[in-house]
């Protein structure tokens, strides 16, 4: 393994939507359990920066064409902050 940044599928297509000049809805969905460490992540996405921040420091916005949408069956491992967002 040579520990070189490879963009992972959330980071793929969080920025095919960002640099997308077509002016269409982009919806990206999660559906499945929630994890504390991801989760935790999005915060900054989801609050007044808009900006997805990874672990290499890239930093992708959230554009006004894009939309988030979570599908949980619990909220029981999300902070309260992660939850009022």
């Amino acid at each position: 393994a040579t520990f070189e940044w490879a963009d992972g599928i959330l980071s793929t297509i969080f920025k095919a939507c960002a640099e997308s000049d077509k002016p269409d809805e982009k919806w990206i969905m999660f559906d499945g359990p929630v994890d504390a460490l991801w989760i935790e992540s999005m915060n900054s996405v989801m609050d007044d920066n808009k900006l997805l921040t990874l672990i290499n420091g890239d930093r992708i916005p959230l554009t006004n064409s894009m939309t988030l949408l979570f599908e949980v069956e619990d909220l029981a491992v999300a902070s309260p902050a992660t939850v009022s967002r």
